[in-house]
Order: C-alpha cells, then sequence, then structure tokens
C-alpha cells in the first residue's frame, strides 16, 4: 500500500502513470495508472506543492526509460554523428554536443540508470558508447556479459 499525493498524469510508450509525491520518502515517485487497485480518496491536504512547483514533467519523462526508475546519474556518452537526431529527440534541445573529431561527439546527460537505459544504449549499436562514469560503464559490461552466458549454447 502506498499512501501518496497525486500531482500530475504521464503519457509514456502507451501508458498512463500517477506522478506523485511521497511525504514519507521526500520524494516524487511514478505509478502506472492500469496497474493499481484499491484506490482511495482522503480529504486530507496534498503534500509536495513545493517539490511540484519546481517539477519540470517533460525533463522527468526523458530521463526514464520506460518509466523505470534508476539512480539517477550524469552520464557521458559518446556517439556517431548520425546520432545526433537520437540523442536531441531523447533528452531535448538543451543538450550540450561536444565535437569530438570529424564523425564523433560526446554528451552528458542526466537519466535514472537502469537495465532499460542500457538497452536503449545497446539498441543504438556500435553508435554509441557510455564513457562515464567508470561505475555505470560497469555495470553496461555486467550486462552485456549477463546477456552473453543467458544467450550461450547449453
Amino acid at each position: 500500500m502506498y499512501e501518496v499525493s497525486p500531482w500530475a498524469l504521464s503519457w509514456d510508450d502507451e501508458n498512463y502513470y500517477l506522478v506523485a509525491f511521497d511525504s514519507k520518502e521526500d520524494k516524487i515517485k511514478h505509478f502506472r495508472v492500469d496497474k493499481m487497485l484499491c484506490i482511495r480518496i482522503k480529504q486530507e491536504k496534498r503534500e509536495g506543492r513545493e517539490r511540484f512547483n519546481r517539477f519540470d514533467m517533460a525533463l522527468y519523462a526523458r530521463k526514464m526509460f520506460g518509466m523505470f526508475a534508476g539512480e539517477e546519474q550524469m552520464v557521458k556518452l559518446a556517439c556517431v554523428n548520425e546520432l545526433a537526431g537520437v540523442m536531441i529527440d531523447r533528452f531535448g534541445k538543451d543538450i550540450g554536443i561536444l565535437k569530438v573529431d570529424d564523425a564523433h561527439f560526446t554528451v552528458t546527460v542526466r537519466v535514472a540508470v537502469s537495465r532499460q537505459f542500457l538497452s536503449w544504449v545497446f539498441a543504438l549499436g556500435e553508435g554509441v558508447k557510455i564513457v562515464g562514469p567508470q561505475a555505470v560503464v560497469e555495470q553496461m559490461r555486467e550486462e552485456a556479459e549477463r546477456l552473453v552466458r543467458q544467450y550461450q549454447e547449453r
């Protein structure tokens, strides 16, 4: 059971999510609406107005991947130039794209590092590589090794 103060609805990957403030954990959370059961409305005043006055729903949705939570981190990606549009589509026009050479650039973006984020990077193939921080590079390496083990013939 969760007790939260609802503030917004978001649509992502063909699902609605309730975005709410959890005062016990002092953080913003999201819940898939179609999976909610036993919903009760209380007459108490909502909490978290100060947080939601500063909340940017578009930014929140961009850093989540499939609305899966993970530790938010600044992640540096090295990309081929052909993926500039993909990065802008995913993270917005305000990202800093830094030229590396005539064929590559880097971008540093805030993301919720999750298996879904790592899968998104995998899906872009050889055109993108996580280059920092080292802990996220290591997470990607471990996920790649897990996939190799999962698909090895037995």
